[in-house]
């Protein structure tokens, strides 16, 4: 899943038939059938007639490490094989998984297939391996690359300006910002030539985009030497920024341009600009609160007012599903929600807002007992709803609803002691289609191919225990968006998200430092328990090295609305792996571990009477 192997040739996996699914929306209605599932011609693997075939790395690809690993396949099996004088061991099908060294310029891995005593193959990949930038000179220099910042800055009064170069160590070393005074610049690291230097922005500034300027050394034997980046500042009224309608709620507010999640904003929400860096304005959320939000996802106006939402009556409505919160608002408000540790509360946090809510209505006291509400700062407000006791979070969706922030909230599902898969809306999300095929393996297998295996495992295995099992992908050439995956699973009202798919490792990343196998993501609390219960299954039935339980920072893991998975259930690129995925009672295994996991999760998170 980390990164897509390019290939030459691949293996389409022989599928089995499966079936059907519903489309509603979170709140239950009557929905249309089921689209078929489609399933694979039973294909075999197209073996090319080359006694050596190089799958990874592609010719000519850049790669700035120490080691790279390469695979592929030979013919024959038993030959012997080595790749630049090192024996590389082969699997009984062919497929081979080496780690070597490699050197800068244009690194060649040369492969030898020993096919009898006169006559050896031989098969050439190279990389472009890049040379290490030469030392600065003695005397006074300063290196163009490492100047920063290293795109344009928009800043505002009280900011704080970085600079930083690579330089002739020992030197003195000063900066400015147009025709500015020059500031000094402090050695970082004496050793290394490393400098930086900072600017206050004077509040009421304002001057126009400029280049920063690097000065090292004094008098007339200095040097200087202009950024590409360029440099401003404003005092005017803070433009607004308005989310665009076709992010459709997928776009985020992040703690840096390149950073985590803060929130995910919905379409219509404004937002003050406080700055820019490059693709990304910085975005205020609170006195003591900024994020970041890339620039295309929104609208900029500098005539727009300053948003401020104003809260008023809070209603809750009981649903077939649990319960729907609606909090008036008078104009849409960026928010972001915390589930309590025991998830039995949820607090909405709104920022640019205040609160002037004088009433409350609660139509669903069998599921929600309480909302309170309090300005927890000067422009934010904080709604926390409490469940009755016993009650437990499921999941839950926002959405605007004319003047209202509406949460959908979901209550457990109604579970049978007996029989816990019986009546659950299983979706499985078989990861990745023909524009992305993730990674792929020495013979060629591609990751999409084995994961819509797996979930068509999965989903016959599911149906047996009592399971409605939804597909994100009916037919295994569908090409699905990412972000249409978890909408998917909102709008067909699953009960639970399992993501399927198999790893791979970054480029430069030794595959023998350590054991590699299964590993099992979630995001959102409420998925905590479910990751556990798949993970411990798959630890008992699959004999794979245990790569652990982790949160994970996924698109279709933070699916809210249910609680939702990723697992990564082998690494297509070791050949051992790579036969077990093309090996069905193994998929079988795996569909066993996942009814397993999920059944567990089921009975702990059953409701008492």
């Amino acid at each position: 899943m980390k990164r897509a192997l390019a290939a030459g040739l691949f293996l389409t996996l022989a599928l089995p038939a499966a079936a059907a699914r519903p489309k509603h929306k979170i709140k239950a209605a009557s929905a249309p059938a089921e689209p078929r599932v489609a399933a694979a011609p039973p294909l075999y693997p197209v073996r090319s007639t080359e006694p050596i075939v190089f799958v990874w790395p592609p010719e000519n690809m850049p790669l700035a490490a120490e080691g790279e690993f390469i695979l592929g396949s030979v013919q024959p099996s038993t030959a012997p094989f080595t790749i630049n004088g090192v024996t590389v061991t082969v699997h009984r099908d062919g497929g081979f998984l080496a780690w070597l060294p490699i050197a800068p310029g244009t690194f060649t891995f040369r492969g030898e297939l020993t096919l009898s005593s006169v006559t050896t193959a031989t098969a050439e990949r190279h990389i472009l391996v890049p040379v290490p930038a030469a030392p600065l000179p003695g005397k006074l220099a300063i290196d163009p690359a490492s100047l920063s910042p290293k795109s344009d800055l928009e800043l505002r009064g009280g900011d704080l300006l970085t600079v930083r170069m690579k330089a002739t160590p020992g030197k003195p070393a000063r900066f400015r910002v147009g025709k500015d005074d020059w500031l000094p610049m402090r050695a970082v690291n004496a050793a290394l030539g490393t400098y930086e230097g900072t600017k206050l922005i004077a509040p009421g500034t304002d001057f126009e985009p400029n280049p920063v300027e690097y000065e090292l050394g004094s008098g007339w034997s200095s040097i200087k030497v202009k950024g590409t980046a360029r440099v401003s500042s404003s005092a005017k009224p803070f433009p607004v920024a308005t989310v665009k309608t076709s992010t459709a709620g997928f776009t985020s507010v992040k703690t840096g341009p390149a950073d985590g999640f803060l929130m995910f904003p919905l379409p219509g929400t404004r937002l003050p600009v406080t700055g820019r860096e490059n693709g990304s304005l910085r975005v205020r959320l609170s006195d003591s609160l900024s994020g970041w939000i890339e620039a295309k996802d929104v609208e900029v106006s500098t005539v727009a007012n300053a948003p401020r939402a104003v809260t008023g009556t809070i209603a809750i409505a009981k649903t077939e599903l649990g319960a729907t919160v609606k909090i008036g608002v008078s104009e849409k408000a960026a928010f972001d929600i915390e589930p309590s540790a025991g998830l039995d509360a949820l607090t909405v946090r709104l920022y640019n807002a205040t609160g002037h809510t004088n009433w409350m209505i609660n139509d669903a006291p069998d599921f929600v007992q309480e909302v309170r509400w309090r300005q927890e700062a000067t422009d934010v407000v904080a709604v926390t709803i409490l469940l009755k006791p016993a009650e437990t979070l499921w999941g839950w969706w926002p959405s605007y609803d004319g003047g209202s922030l509406r949460l959908d909230l979901r209550r457990a599902p109604k579970i049978s002691e007996k029989k816990p898969l019986s009546g659950i809306k299983v979706m499985l999300d078989p990861g990745h289609m023909p524009s992305a095929t993730g990674a792929t393996g020495p013979l060629g297998t591609r990751e999409m191919d084995a994961n819509y295996a797996i979930a068509l495992a999965a989903k016959a295995r599911l149906e047996r225990a009592g399971a409605t099992v939804l597909m994100t992908r009916n037919d295994p050439l569908s090409e699905v968006s990412l972000v249409d995956r978890p909408r998917q699973a909102v709008e067909r009202g699953a009960d639970i998200f399992v993501s399927l798919h198999n790893n791979a490792l970054p480029d430069g990343e030794n595959p023998t430092a350590k054991p590699r196998g299964f590993t099992v993501f979630y995001y959102h609390p409420q998925s905590l328990e479910l990751g556990r219960a798949v993970h411990e299954a798959y630890r008992e039935r699959i004999k794979l090295a245990d790569e652990g339980l982790r949160w994970g920072n996924l698109l279709v893991a933070r699916q809210s609305a249910m609680p939702a998975i990723l697992v990564e259930t082998a690494y297509m690129i070791f050949p051992d792996q790579e036969a077990l995925l093309n090996d069905a009672p193994f998929r079988d295994e795996l569909a066993k571990a996942l009814v397993t996991g999920l059944e567990k999760f089921l009975r702990s998170a059953r409701r008492k009477p």
